[in-house]
Order: structure tokens, then sequence, then C-alpha cells
């Protein structure tokens, strides 16, 4: 049984039962066990994922390699971790065990500009410009059909000499343009509700073979384009996390 009460603990073995706690948690996430070969820890320091938490965790490992082999020098510790050092094994445990949803930064479905085939492509672009979307997801029925944004109407207008945009062009005259794989300089990613703010930010960081630029996220409720959009992310959604 580990004891975690400070009252039965000094500070240096509340420490290594923290760092303890946060190896078995670190073994759950990667499906390993006490007897799988390396320390959870390291992997999890080598992990892209830790970046946020990886100095300190790694000067954290540093001192419980030292508590654990010259922990006391003639009955006295050498050295007592601050409490701010075990607090933050209790946060990177907390993330371990409850990463912080995608949806959590997302633009939610009711706050994102949508729009139809049928509306004026005018009356979109307006709309994009006052409220600051640079990708409108075109929405039929329930699913997105397509994504419309500024390079929409770039391509079309290198395709068709497109000088100007009347005032009765839709959006639906766009339609060969705007399937998420249509799209020339972009591409974009249609994610489950459980995917992690690491998953999309993985995603954006995620180099393209055809070097198009991931431009939006959308999570759904079934992970695929075809799902009923919960949220939208963009890189600047990433910012502060």
């Amino acid at each position: 049984m580990i004891i975690t009460s400070v009252g039965e603990l000094d500070r240096a073995d509340e420490f290594l039962n923290k760092y303890r706690l946060l190896e078995e948690e670190l073994n759950k996430k990667y499906n390993a066990d006490e007897k799988s070969f390396g320390s959870p820890i390291v992997r999890f320091i080598n992990d892209k994922e830790s970046k946020p938490y990886r100095d300190k965790l790694n000067l954290c490992r540093e001192i419980r390699n030292f508590l654990s082999h010259h922990s006391e020098f003639d009955g006295e510790r050498i050295i007592q971790p601050s409490e701010a050092m075990v607090k933050f094994l209790d946060e990177v445990a907390e993330y371990v065990r409850r990463p912080p949803l995608a949806l959590d930064c997302a633009t939610m479905y009711a706050d994102i500009l949508k729009t139809t085939l049928s509306q004026k492509v005018q009356t979109v672009m307006k709309k994009m410009e006052r409220q600051g979307f640079s990708h409108v997801p075109v929405i039929e029925s329930g699913e997105c059909v397509g994504v419309f944004s500024v390079s929409t109407v770039f391509t079309y207008a290198l395709l068709n000499g497109m000088t100007g945009i009347s005032d009765d062009m839709i959006i639906g005259d766009f339609s060969e343009l705007l399937p998420p794989d249509r799209h020339s300089t972009e591409r974009f990613r249609f994610v489950g509700r459980e995917s992690t703010i690491y998953d999309v930010r993985s995603e954006f960081e995620r180099k393209s073979r055809n070097s198009k630029r991931l431009a939006a996220v959308f999570i759904t409720d079934n992970g695929s384009s075809k799902g009923r959009i919960l949220g939208m992310l963009t890189p600047y959604d990433l910012i502060n996390y």
C-alpha cells in the first residue's frame, strides 16, 4: 500500500510516491506493465506530447534518480524536493489521466460561420470579413459537403478567368471546388469527439506529401466528414495550449 499522507511522509517520500503514481499512469497510457523495458517517464519525455512539461519533468527524473540511490547522508536527507515539484507531478499525472479534449478549445458548431449551397457568395464573404472567419463549412441536410474559403474564389478565378463576383453568384456555383479534397492549396481533417488537443496539434504539425497546408480541423460526432460537426479548430486556436 502506498501512503500519501503528508503527515506520515517527508516531502522526499511524497515526491517519490507521486513519481511512482505518474509511472503507473504512463504505463496505462502506453499499454505497458511494470516489467516493460525502459522507463515510461523517459518514453513520455521523448514523446512530442510532453513538450509543455518536458524540461521540468526531466529535472524531476534526475532528482528521483538521485533520491533513489543517494537519498541520505548520516541518516539525514541530502535534498528535499520543493512543494512546487510535488504539485507539478500531480499536474502531469492529471494530464495523462484526462488530457484536454480538442473540443475544449474549438469554436463550437453554434458559433461557426456556416453556409449552404444556395446562399449568395457576396453575403457570405462579407460575413467572413466581419466575423473573422477564413473557412466556412458548407452544410446541406446536416452534412458538411464542402468548405468555402478565399482560396476557393482564387482558384475559381484562375480556372474561369473571373474578374469579379456578380451579385447573383451563389456558393453552389463553386461546387466542384468545395469538397475538402478539391482545394488546391489547403487540406482539412475530420476527427472524433474524443480527440485531444495534442492529437489536433500533431495534425497541424504533420507535413503533407503534397505540401498542402492544413487549414482547419473539424470535430464530428463520428470522426468522419459525413458526421455531424461539433466544432472547428484552426492553428490560432491552439496558441495558448
